[in-house]
C-alpha cells in the first residue's frame, strides 16, 4: 500500500542533507511567516479553509520575497492531472493551486514530488515570478535538485551570494568555536583548516580518513596527503607549505590521545573530535568547492571569519580585503583577459583569485587561454610562510593558479619579478603595521615592477597614508610622483574591515606617467550599501551593493565631478589625497529632522558627560 510519508521524508532528508541547508527553514503545512500563514487562510485545495502545503521552505537571512513550496504524492499515478485541476488529489496541481496563491507576494519555486522509491520518483518543477499570473515549468525529473541550483533559478545573483556568504559565515562561525573549545589557537586553527582541505582533495585520504584509530595516525596521513596534493600541482616553495602543515603534529589536538573541553569536566578522544571536523568539512564546506561561478572562495572567507575572533592578529597588521572590494578592483584596473596581475603581498590569495576569476570569465569558450590565465597571469609573493601556504591552498580550490606564488620578500624578488613574469596591472593590500610611509613604498615597489608596461597599481591603505604629512611619507610620495601619475584617490567607508577599526582609501596609480599637470580625481565612496549584522558580518543585506557600485565606476571612467561623490584636484606629495579635502559640503541634502537629531545627540553628550 502507498504511503505518502514515505515521500515526504525523501523530501526532508534531501533538503536537511545540503550543504546550504543552514540558510533555509524548512517548515511543513504551516509558516512562522504572517505573510504566508495570511495567505494560507484561505487557500484550502478543497475550496474551503486553510491550505496546508507538504513543506514551505524561506530563507530568513536573505530577502523574504523568495520562497519555495513542495507538494508529495506516494504514487507517480498522482503526479499530474490533464487538466492541472485536480489540486487535491495531484502532485502537480496541488503545487500549483498554492504556487498561484502565494505568488501574489512571493517569487516562487513550486516543486511536485511523486513515489517512493528513487527509481520510480518523478519531481516537476515550476518557477512563478511575484504578481505575474503567469508560470514556466522548468523540467520533469527523477530527482530534487541542490539548494544552490534553486537560488540560480530564482535569478537574482546578489539574493543568492548573501545566503551563500551568510552561509560560509555560519559555517566558520561554528568551526572557530569548536576549536576555541579546545584551546586551539586561532594561528593554529587556520593551518588545520587549510590542511583538511588540501588533504580532502587527495581521492585515498577521502575515502580512508574515517578509519583512523589515532589523531598522530591521521596526522601523518593528512601530511602524506598534502605531499601529494603539491606535488601533483607543482606548487612553488613546496617545502615550505610541508614545514607549515608539519606544525600540527606539536599540536595537543593531534599529538594528545585524550583533549580537555574548556567547558566540561571529562576528557575527550582527539581522534573523535579531529574525524567529526574533517567530516563536517568534508560534507558541509568540500562541496561548495564546486559551486565555482558563485563569486567567493571558500577557504579565504573562512580565514576572514577566523581573524574575527583573533583580535591579536590586529597588531601583526593583517587586514583581509573583503571580497565585494577585490572584485571593484578588477573594474578600477580595467582587468582584461591578457592582463598579468601581481600582488607583492598576497596573504590568502583574495585579489588573485578575484583577477583570475574576471579574466577566466573574459576568456569566455576559450580553454587554452584560461590555462595560461591560471599558469601564467598570476604572481604573488608572500612573506608569511604561514599565509604563503593559506594562499596557495586557496588557489589550488580554484583550479591551479598558484604556480607563480613564491614565499618571501617582494623587495628582494623585485628584478626576478620584473623580467620573468611581466606584469601589467598590481593589486596591493599591504601590511598596516610597516606604518604610512611603509605602505607606500610597497606602492612604490609595485609601480617599479608594472613600469615597463606603463601598467596600473591598485592599492587599499590606510587613509593617514593620504593626509598626515610625516618626512618620510612624503619623501616616497615625492618620488612617486615624479615618476607616476595618481589617477584617483577613493576614499572608503569607515567601517569597511569591521570589526577590525581602520579607515581606508584605494589609490590607483599610471606607471611610468609623470603626474605634474595633472589633475586626480577624488571619489567619496563611504556609502556601499553593506550593513553590520550580528553572526554574520558586513552583509549586502539589501542588495544595494550592485547598484551602487555601477554608480561608482560609471562617475571613474568618465572622471565626472559629482556633487556629494566626487571632485578633481592638482596634488603634490605634500597635500592630502583624499576626496574630503577638496569637496565642498552639500548642505542640500540635510532636513529639520537632522539638525534635531545632532542637538539631542550633543545634549544628551553634555548630560553624560557632566559638561556644564
Amino acid at each position: 500500500m502507498s504511503n505518502e510519508r514515505i515521500t515526504e521524508e525523501f523530501v526532508r532528508n534531501h533538503f536537511k542533507k545540503d550543504p546550504l541547508s543552514n540558510i533555509l527553514k524548512l517548515e511543513e503545512q504551516k509558516s512562522s511567516s504572517k505573510r504566508i500563514n495570511d495567505i494560507l487562510q484561505s487557500a484550502s485545495k478543497s475550496g474551503n479553509g486553510v491550505g496546508k502545503p507538504e513543506f514551505l521552505i524561506t530563507f530568513p537571512s536573505g530577502d523574504m520575497d523568495y520562497l519555495i513550496i513542495v507538494e508529495c504524492k506516494a504514487s507517480p499515478i498522482y503526479h499530474r492531472s490533464k487538466q492541472l485541476n485536480n489540486p487535491k488529489e495531484y502532485a502537480v496541481d496541488g503545487v500549483l493551486h498554492y504556487a498561484k496563491k502565494l505568488s501574489e507576494s512571493f517569487n516562487v519555486i513550486a516543486i511536485a514530488v511523486s513515489g517512493e522509491t528513487s527509481q520510480e520518483m518523478l519531481v516537476s518543477h515550476f518557477i512563478f515570478r511575484k504578481q505575474n499570473k503567469t508560470y514556466k515549468e522548468i523540467k520533469e525529473d527523477k530527482s530534487l535538485c541542490s539548494i544552490n541550483e534553486y537560488l540560480k533559478l530564482f535569478n537574482n545573483t546578489q539574493f543568492a551570494e548573501n545566503l551563500k556568504n551568510v552561509d560560509i559565515i555560519q559555517k566558520a562561525i561554528y568551526l572557530n568555536e569548536l576549536y576555541q573549545s579546545y584551546s586551539v589557537t586561532e594561528t593554529t586553527r587556520c593551518t588545520i583548516i587549510s590542511a583538511i582541505l588540501v588533504s580532502l582533495l587527495d581521492d585515498p585520504f577521502r575515502s580512508s580518513y574515517s578509519k583512523y584509530n589515532s589523531s598522530i595516525s591521521l596526522a601523518k596521513s593528512m601530511l602524506s596527503a598534502i605531499e601529494n596534493v603539491l606535488s601533483k600541482h607543482n606548487v612553488k616553495c613546496k617545502n615550505e607549505m610541508i614545514g607549515e602543515y608539519n606544525k600540527i603534529l606539536n599540536e595537543p589536538l593531534f599529538k594528545e590521545n585524550k583533549i580537555k573541553h574548556k567547558d566540561e569536566k571529562e576528557y575527550k578522544d582527539s581522534i573523535a573530535i579531529n574525524k567529526e571536523i574533517i567530516n563536517y568539512i568534508h560534507e558541509n564546506v568540500y562541496p561548495l568547492i564546486d559551486m565555482e561561478q558563485s563569486g567567493f572562495d571558500v577557504l579565504g572567507r573562512f580565514y576572514t571569519e577566523f581573524i574575527r575572533y583573533a583580535g591579536s592578529e590586529q597588531s601583526q597588521g593583517l587586514v583581509l580585503t573583503p571580497f565585494h572590494i577585490t572584485d571593484l578592483f578588477c573594474d578600477l584596473a580595467k582587468i582584461n583577459e591578457n592582463s598579468v596581475l601581481y600582488d607583492p603581498c598576497c596573504g590568502t590569495g583574495g585579489f588573485l583569485i578575484a583577477g583570475m576569476k574576471r579574466m577566466i570569465k573574459l576568456a569566455g569558450n576559450k580553454e587554452s587561454k584560461k590555462l595560461a590565465i591560471k599558469s601564467h597571469q598570476l604572481i604573488g609573493v608572500e612573506l608569511r610562510p604561514s599565509m604563503f601556504t593559506y594562499a596557495c591552498s586557496n588557489m589550488m580550490m580554484r583550479g591551479d593558479g598558484k604556480s607563480n606564488i613564491y614565499c618571501g620578500d617582494c623587495f628582494s624578488l623585485e628584478k626576478l619579478i620584473m623580467k620573468n613574469h611581466k606584469p601589467n596591472v598590481a593589486f596591493l593590500n599591504p601590511p598596516y603595521d610597516v606604518g604610512n610611509a611603509g605602505q607606500m613604498r610597497f606602492i612604490e615597489h609595485a609601480l617599479n615592477v608594472v613600469a615597463l608596461q606603463n601598467g596600473i597599481v591598485v592599492a587599499i591603505v590606510q587613509m593617514s597614508c593620504a593626509i598626515k604629512n610625516e618626512k618620510e611619507l612624503i619623501t616616497i610620495k615625492k618620488r612617486i610622483l615624479e615618476r607616476h601619475r595618481l589617477i584617483a584617490s577613493l576614499s572608503m567607508p569607515d567601517d569597511l574591515f569591521y570589526p577590525v577599526g581602520v579607515v581606508t582609501t584605494i589609490m590607483v596609480f599610471r606607471a611610468g606617467e609623470k603626474n605634474e599637470n595633472k589633475k586626480t580625481w577624488f571619489g567619496y565612496f563611504k556609502n556601499d550599501g553593506f550593513e553590520k549584522r550580528k553572526h554574520k558580518g558586513r552583509i549586502d543585506a539589501r542588495t544595494k551593493w550592485a547598484e551602487i557600485k555601477d554608480r561608482w565606476i560609471k562617475a571613474y571612467n568618465n572622471l565626472d565631478e559629482i556633487s556629494g561623490l566626487s571632485i578633481k584636484s592638482e596634488v603634490t606629495e605634500i597635500d592630502e589625497w583624499c576626496a574630503e579635502a577638496y569637496m565642498e559640503t552639500d548642505y542640500s541634502t540635510l532636513s529639520d529632522l537632522d539638525f534635531e537629531r545632532k542637538m539631542n545627540d550633543y545634549i544628551a553628550f553634555k548630560f553624560l558627560n557632566k559638561v556644564q
